[in-house]
């Protein structure tokens, strides 16, 4: 996950460093950060210099990163972002920290985009005061669109999703149908049920599609991406032929939750752009992890003597997959390789947190 960081002003740029340092610190989290701050008060080697603008600055922001941390004043983060809100489908989690580090605001993209739980963090880390404003999260109530992110769900409908979370603080019962094991308490709202209610509003959980006028659908996310692909490859190569082997697969695009591949591609910028506009997941794995999956795969010595494994992508996949099973062998098109697997069914776990 990518955080772009910016401040304004001396004591802004040392408290942008801690965040970004101690969020890069925590373990198996896979944040990285940017820091950026104006010239005059750059004084360390790790900081970057904003000299485009704010407003180039926040576009390309919002189109590159997977949160943004403004540590200044809030109404310098509102009339920056204003131009570039599109949807909470699709905006980045925006964050704003005052340069003394007293409050965590979570300013937009709470749920889908995580600025509630990023803001929560931040200021356990830096010791401040989180602002939650959402109102499922300050009446302690279950979000549906938290919770479909948190178990890597496709939400089919967002105006369904809204009426559920509505109808929740207004103290009504969810029917909840689940074709997968929950490993969690529900909570007193979510009603557990084998059969659709004909009155109130309904979850269903699994790979069917429920017609039910008072039924919201949420897809598991459970196939998986394995991909190589030359150095340099630009999002369009990638997003072409990833759509012609989802195509060749006959499955929905929006059932995919990871895209793996070795760890030499970590900074393949084409990469990190395709995962960043579909809101996949990335899995990166060593050579030697690769190397360990069993199965039949197709080699490539070529592949091998570059990289380390005689094949990437269909090796990522089964190995995304925890245990579960190829679907898509190895597609080739225009330096990209795309393989497709499926997680097993005893692998997808719900949970309510």
């Amino acid at each position: 996950m990518e955080i772009r960081i910016i401040s304004f002003s001396a004591n802004g740029c040392r408290k942008g460093i801690e965040i970004s340092e101690r969020l890069e610190a925590l373990e198996n989290q896979g944040y990285t950060c940017r820091n950026f701050v104006l010239r005059k008060y750059l004084d360390d080697g790790i900081t970057e210099v904003w000299n485009c603008g704010l407003e180039e600055w926040t576009r390309k922001s919002f189109r590159e990163s997977d949160g943004i941390v403004f540590v200044g004043a809030l109404g310098i983060a509102v009339r920056a972002i204003a131009p570039f809100l599109k949807h909470k489908t699709e905006d980045p989690a925006v964050i704003v920290v005052d340069e003394l580090g007293k409050y965590s605001i979570s300013l937009l993209s709470g749920h889908l985009g995580g600025a509630n739980k990023l803001s929560s963090l931040i200021a356990e880390l830096i010791n401040a005061e989180a602002i939650i404003t959402t109102a499922t999260d300050i009446n302690n109530r279950f979000a549906v669109d938290t919770f479909a992110k948190d178990n890597d769900l496709y939400i089919t409908d967002m105006a369904k999703a809204k009426e559920i979370s509505s109808s929740i603080l207004a103290g009504e019962k969810i029917c909840l149908l689940c074709d997968y094991e929950i490993e969690t308490p529900v909570p007193p709202y979510i009603v557990l049920s084998e059969h659709l209610q004909e009155t109130g509003q309904n979850i269903y959980i699994g790979e069917k599609r429920e017609s039910h006028q008072n039924c919201l659908n949420l897809i598991p996310r459970k196939y998986v991406l394995g991909l190589g692909c030359k150095r340099g490859k630009i999002l369009e190569d990638i997003d072409k032929a990833v759509t012609e082997a989802v195509c060749e697969a006959g499955i929905d695009f929006n059932s995919i939750g990871f895209l793996a591949t070795v760890d030499l591609k970590k900074d393949e910028e084409g990469i990190r752009r395709f995962c960043r506009k579909y809101k996949i997941k990335t899995e990166l794995y060593t050579a030697d992890q690769l190397n360990s999956v069993q199965g039949q795969f197709d080699s490539s010595e070529f592949v091998n003597k570059t990289v380390g494994v005689d094949n990437v992508c269909e090796r990522a996949a089964v190995k995304a997959s925890c245990g579960g099973s190829l679907i898509l062998p190895k597609q080739a098109k225009d330096g990209v390789t795309v393989a497709i697997a499926v997680k097993n069914k005893k692998e997808i776990k719900i949970r309510f947190e």
